[in-house]
């Protein structure tokens, strides 16, 4: 077995717990949405930026919510087969389909919380610039070292957490 690199035990220790209460967050958000809501959070990302930023396509709302063209095209189906989104002919280019809120997400979004994407987003952007860079290439380089590097970023909780974790319980059973 190789000998693990000898590391300062502190900085370790307030690295993976840092790291734990974001993932804890994370997860205590997103089930919440679910729970509350009956949509996932990554869907409730997507309704707050095009609540915010309407008449989006779906390669707009990609960059918008940083993430991919097919995944945001998943979550989009979603919403729109829930009734919270439609998708129309932009008025001024035939080819190009606008997405906007029906009455329905936007009753949604009046009862919801604020989407945990955003918070963190701010959370970053009250960061130094130099702060933000350290963080990205740290946690870049953490990753590589960790054998992870090539795992595929996808939106946060794109997957439905409540559901699986009540299959596991029936599956346990």
């Amino acid at each position: 077995m190789p000998k693990r690199k000898t590391v300062r035990q502190p900085e370790v220790s307030r690295a993976l717990n840092a790291l734990r209460r974001m993932v804890r967050g994370l997860r205590t958000a997103a089930e919440t949405v679910e729970r509350d809501l009956r949509i996932s959070a990554a869907q409730l990302f997507v309704l707050s930026e095009l609540a915010q930023v309407p008449d989006q396509s779906v390669k707009d709302l990609a960059a918008l919510t940083m993430t991919t063209h097919s995944t945001v095209s998943e979550v989009v189906s979603q919403l729109i087969a829930k009734g919270f989104v439609t998708r129309t002919p932009d008025a001024t280019d035939r080819r190009r389909s606008v997405l906007r809120l029906t009455r329905q997400g936007t009753n949604l979004l009046r009862r919801s919380p604020r989407a945990i994407q955003e918070e963190l987003i701010d959370g970053f952007a009250a960061l130094r610039p130099s702060e933000r860079r350290g963080l990205a290439i740290g946690l870049e380089k953490w990753l590589a070292a960790s054998g992870l590097g090539e795992v595929r970023s996808e939106m946060l909780f794109e997957e439905k957490l409540l559901r699986r974790s009540s299959r596991a319980t029936k599956t346990r059973t």
